[in-house]
């Protein structure tokens, strides 16, 4: 088995979803190629990441009551086919979890976005996958989302000893976005940019999981800025982001 092969199966993998051969196939390839084994290990990491760090809702005791009563039906009704198919079982609790997330994320539109942005933050920057174009230039950067986009991102140097890392696609709500990355020793930001569309992102400030995000509107774009520096530092950066901004 080829690196190319290994890699197309290891979410499989940890999902204990691959063959019996196959599963030993990829294990004998894991022995012996460490850069595979360091991708496989890099995922479990992110998986547990998400798994502790996902939010957790309760559901309202009236809709609460009412599904489950309606579980209880189905249990007594179909029991043996729900053995035999476990997986329709599953599906019909992950769509009662994700219609109570949704319920629950859906007054706050902006903290969500914040918070998809911290995820993808952390995810890019676990699997070393921060750029898909690097350079330090922005006229190359900026060039880069055209035609894989549709609209065309501003993007600036924020100075203060930042060297522009390169840039990245990437999605928030559901929207496809530009992530333009810097970097300054280990100070890493990433400027998530995105049209308004008639829905500009207020200009508000997170801690969330221990990164800080900024968000603000400026020209029809929505910007979301997340780091891993303090509220102070990230402001000084933002700051300067948006005079450049402005003089374009």
């Amino acid at each position: 088995m080829k690196c190319e092969e290994a890699d197309r199966f290891l979410d499989a993998y940890l999902d204990g979803e691959l063959e019996p051969d196959k599963r030993a196939e990829l294990d004998q390839h894991l022995t012996g190629c460490p850069d595979c084994k360091q991708k496989l290990d890099r995922l479990r990491q992110l998986r547990e990441f998400f798994t502790a760090n996902a939010p957790h809702y309760s559901a309202p005791p009236e809709l609460k009551a009412k599904v489950l009563a309606r579980l209880e039906v189905t249990r007594r009704s179909n029991i043996i086919a729900l053995v035999r198919r476990p997986w329709l079982y599953a599906a019909a609790l992950l769509i009662v979890s994700l219609v109570l997330a949704w319920l629950k994320f859906s007054p706050d539109r902006e903290e969500g976005m914040a918070t998809q942005a911290v995820a993808n933050f952390k995810r890019a920057a676990l699997l070393e996958r921060v750029c898909d174009v690097v350079s330090p230039d922005p006229s190359i950067v900026k060039p880069w989302f055209t035609g894989k986009l549709d609209f065309s991102p501003p993007v600036v140097l924020p100075g203060l000893n930042f060297q522009m890392r390169g840039g990245r696609l990437d999605v928030i709500n559901n929207q496809k976005v530009a992530a333009v990355t810097y970097k300054r020793d280990k100070d890493l930001v990433t400027l998530f940019i995105w049209p308004g569309g008639g829905k500009p992102i207020p200009k508000k400030d997170w801690s969330i999981s221990g990164d800080t995000v900024c968000s603000w509107n400026s020209k029809g774009f929505n910007f979301v800025c997340v780091s891993n520096m303090s509220d102070e530092e990230l402001d000084e950066v933002v700051d300067h982001i948006k005079d450049l901004l402005a003089q374009q």
